[in-house]
């Protein structure tokens, strides 16, 4: 009797975790929608925040930027736009190494927290094809969160935590998505003023921008589905 109480103890705790999880990717889809769609979007305001990090970088130095950085990745806000605020606050080369720390450092909190809260409960209580997806996503570890950042189809947040579920290691998720993330850090570092000015003031340039996003999401998704198909042979 013992052991079939430990059992259902522990299924029992595994669904709390799973509906925590849950919970946590609803109220990451919230965030997202919110900052987008809601009075929240005005906290976004480049001059604003720009001001707030670079003033917050000088009086307690890059480690509470960076840390700044991680945490507004956790809570949904757009990276885009995070990366922005780091190259004009900082300048191109900080830009890119602020940015570079902020962003892997919420990606791991977000990662962690995911498989804290999900990858047990998913690996044990999900179906078989769930099950299949994650063991897919874990056998090229890097290569896999590569192409989930070159695919900008889901908020950067999200993308952390459903990567946590799977069998992929920190390192590789981790490494793999800071290659992923170089061209996005290095456009935004490199023409942060064209980019803000394409935004207020749309012309070629905010098409060109368009172009590249959907060139991306494109690209990744055939290769992703292409390295899936390798890694089953």
């Amino acid at each position: 009797m013992k052991p079939q109480t430990r059992d259902a103890s522990t299924d029992a705790q595994l669904r709390h975790r799973r509906r925590g999880f849950f919970l946590a990717i609803a109220a990451i889809i919230a965030l997202a929608l919110a900052w987008q769609l809601t009075p929240l979007r005005d906290m976004l305001d480049l001059e604003r925040l720009v001001a707030s990090l670079r003033r917050l970088g000088q009086q307690l130095g890059p480690v509470a930027a960076v840390s700044s950085f991680a945490l507004a990745c956790v809570i949904a806000v757009p990276l885009s736009i995070l990366m922005l605020v780091c190259a004009l606050a900082f300048g191109p080369a900080l830009g890119i190494l602020y940015g570079i720390c902020g962003a892997t450092l919420g990606s791991a909190l977000s990662f962690l927290l995911g498989r804290w809260l999900g990858q047990e409960a998913i690996s044990r209580l999900a179906g078989p094809k769930v099950r299949y997806i994650s063991q897919r996503l874990g056998h090229r570890g890097v290569l896999s969160s590569i192409a989930l950042r070159l695919v900008p189809v889901a908020p950067f947040a999200l993308v952390n935590m459903v990567a946590g579920v799977s069998t992929i290691r920190l390192r590789d998720f981790l490494f793999g998505s800071a290659i992923g993330m170089l061209p996005l850090v290095l456009v935004s570092a490199l023409f942060a003023e064209q980019i803000v000015n394409a935004a207020t003031r749309p012309g070629w340039l905010t098409l060109l921008f368009v172009g590249i996003t959907l060139a991306l999401v494109v690209g990744g998704s055939a290769v992703l589905r292409r390295w899936w198909r390798e890694a089953e042979d």
